[in-house]
């Protein structure tokens, strides 16, 4: 059978090709024509392989990444990333398709004022190639940052592209220009580039990170009642209203990862003891004009001194919580967090209500005294052989 000169092999015999192939190469030939991009998303395993949990930590001195069998909890994987200066912290950006995004920040003293180093990488732990991005330029008007900013890191499932988004941070909190590094970009795309900011009252909450799901990068606005929003495809930057939860004068809130979709995540505290006392998560339905929220848990804390986990909140059938205790040493007093997770459903009545659930017992993941610290990150992760862009390596 041929067609314009080309043999057509049956589809079972080309999914079998394919599956020899890495995973950056299959994305690719998705933009070939539709009948790849249909064998490829129905019938090769990458969207269907089961994430793991990622927990990132740091300690004077070191980061630790630990990842988590999905089946006993167990620790699969570890690596450990030293700081380069001994005032330095290293923190994790985000994780894409088995790829890590590190983000190593210090003060400096410039000039008799102050400034900040900074330095992102991303490294694929399993073959342990990194690359280190170059800096981000100033800026070119005379406002300068203060510090470094957000930063995030996304993929985008049509174009195939991996791209690494600065939010800068100002004196004031508008913002009207992005940053954006495209990894294995040509041209333009291989250093940074500016993006203009057109959507009205553009700002940035400095209590929340940035978070990139399904193809594009958000960020709270200054008063928490919008999210901004990059498409990754086509760098265009719009806004959404945030739920109207955010009302609540007790309330904290923060971006989550909820089962690879967009979510928000708002804690309810005593306003006496000031502990968690309630998380209510909303999830974005839909896209572009048509988002909508709707609350998918509504959980009741019955546990004292915990937090929830982000910017990835569910694993599978499970949340993910920390409760944390105060350890007290000789020298100092320290937070210590454990990490369990909790089998939980929607938490939706048969009548479609959002009904008020605690957790069912939970599960505690082994961890060591080292990742007992008050900075417990969770990313959800899948292992690869992928290797990483070739233009800046």
């Amino acid at each position: 059978m041929a067609d314009e000169g080309f043999i057509v092999l049956p589809d079972d015999a080309s999914v079998q090709i394919l599956l020899f192939l890495p995973t950056s190469s299959r994305r690719r030939f998705r933009l070939v024509c539709k009948r790849w991009r249909d064998l490829i998303d129905d019938r090769t395993p990458e969207r269907h392989v089961r994430t793991k949990i990622l927990a990132f930590s740091s300690q004077r001195g070191s980061s630790r990444a630990v990842v988590y069998d999905d089946h006993d909890g167990r620790r699969r994987h570890e690596w450990t990333y030293p700081w380069s200066h001994g005032a330095a912290f290293l923190h994790i950006v985000g994780t894409c398709n088995g790829l890590l995004c590190l983000h190593e920040s210090r003060q400096m003293t410039l000039g008799g004022g102050a400034g900040c180093c900074s330095t992102v990488t991303v490294t694929n732990p399993i073959t342990g190639e990194a690359m280190a991005l170059p800096p981000v330029p100033p800026p070119r008007h005379g406002e300068q940052f203060m510090g470094h900013g957000k930063y995030s890191f996304g993929y985008h499932p049509t174009t195939g592209r991996y791209k690494v988004v600065h939010v800068p941070r100002r004196r004031r909190r508008a913002v009207d220009v992005v940053q954006v590094f495209t990894l294995g970009g040509d041209g333009d795309g291989a250093s940074w580039r500016d993006v203009p900011v057109l959507a009205p009252d553009a700002s940035y909450d400095t209590s929340s990170g940035a978070i990139s799901v399904d193809g594009s990068t958000y960020w709270l606005t200054a008063f928490s009642d919008r999210v901004m929003a990059l498409d990754l495809e086509d760098e265009v930057v719009t806004s959404f209203k945030a739920p109207p939860t955010l009302i609540s004068t007790n309330a904290g809130w923060r971006l989550t990862n909820v089962h690879a979709r967009l979510g928000l995540a708002v804690t309810e505290a005593s306003p006496v003891t000031g502990l968690v006392t309630r998380v209510e998560v909303w999830v974005v339905e839909g896209g572009g004009e048509q988002r909508r929220w709707s609350r998918r848990y509504n959980i009741i804390e019955g546990w004292e001194r915990c937090w929830i986990t982000a910017p990835c909140f569910t694993h599978g059938q499970y949340i993910l919580r920390k409760p944390w205790r105060m350890h007290h040493s000789y020298r100092n007093s320290r937070i210590r967090e454990r990490l369990y997770r909790h089998k939980v459903g929607d938490l939706c009545g048969v009548d479609g209500k959002t009904r008020q659930e605690q957790p069912l017992k939970g599960e505690e993941l082994t961890m060591n005294q080292e990742d007992m610290n008050n900075n417990l990150v969770t990313l959800a992760y899948v292992e690869t052989l992928e290797p990483l862009p070739s233009s800046i390596r």
